[in-house]
């Protein structure tokens, strides 16, 4: 079986395939404080309860956007499972040309979701995170990484205007059903949602303006929500393991 981790600024998602099929994924807290150790035993410890010897690990990559938990992850790795985790970032072998003005700070989660998308998708495909921060990212037909957008996410963006708005009080992200609030709470909610909506709506649109049409992906924490109030005609499609098949492939890439 093969290991693949995907380090987010919230939450990192484990992944374990079996014969390139995804059998089990696991979310746990991002916590940057956190040893190799209490990693470690954390995941044995979900590894188990699930049923699953840790001896079978066959190989370990991960992807981090949190640079402080790599060491962390590299030593579990040895540790617990006696492999070498491969880490993506530069030199690392990949299935996409990167097209941008400096390669090295193309973030490892963008590179992965670009992959996992030309993988399952083919080439000329928007891949949209929906995470921490929202990320769009174009692989033109070349097969080449040619750029993108980062936007604040949902939860960031609504976590300022709570701090600033000593009135307005935290609302959970929730799906709307319409988008007239009648009160405070349910016209946060209309904007979280119609507001964040209209903006990758808009984003895609300039995007087809600029490309010509497109295959569009949309993964991440918030897409699941999103993804359903996205105008049918752009065809988006939801694939909540983009990233997971991405570093799969990867592995796959820099091992055979």
């Amino acid at each position: 079986m093969i290991l693949t981790i995907d380090i987010g600024n919230t939450n990192i998602v484990l992944g374990l395939y079996e014969n390139k099929n995804l059998v089990k994924t696991f979310r746990i807290r991002t916590d940057a404080d956190k040893t190799s150790d209490e990693y470690g035993v954390l995941i044995l410890d979900l590894l188990q309860i699930n049923g699953i010897d840790y001896r079978h690990i066959d190989g370990v990559i991960y992807s981090s956007v949190v640079p402080k938990i790599d060491s962390s992850i590299e030593k579990l790795s040895l540790n617990y499972f006696n492999k070498k985790a491969i880490s993506v970032g530069p030199g690392i072998k990949s299935i996409v040309s990167i097209k941008i003005d400096n390669p090295k700070e193309l973030g490892a989660d963008l590179l992965v979701g670009a992959v996992g998308a030309v993988t399952k998708y083919g080439t000329n495909v928007l891949i949209i995170d929906m995470g921490t921060a929202i990320t769009f990212s174009y692989v033109n037909k070349k097969n080449e990484y040619v750029g993108g957008a980062i936007l604040p996410g949902v939860h960031v963006s609504y976590s300022g205007l709570f701090n600033k708005a000593s009135k307005l009080e935290e609302v959970a992200f929730n799906e709307c059903n319409n988008i007239l609030g009648k009160d405070t709470k349910t016209c946060i909610q209309s904007g979280m949602i119609y507001g964040f909506t209209s903006m990758i709506e808009g984003m895609i649109e300039r995007y087809i303006e600029e490309f010509g049409k497109m295959k569009v992906i949309i993964t991440g924490g918030d897409a699941s929500i999103i993804c359903k109030y996205i105008n049918k005609k752009y065809e988006v499609i939801f694939d909540n393991n983009l990233l997971l098949d991405g570093l799969l492939a990867l592995y796959e890439k820099n091992i055979l």
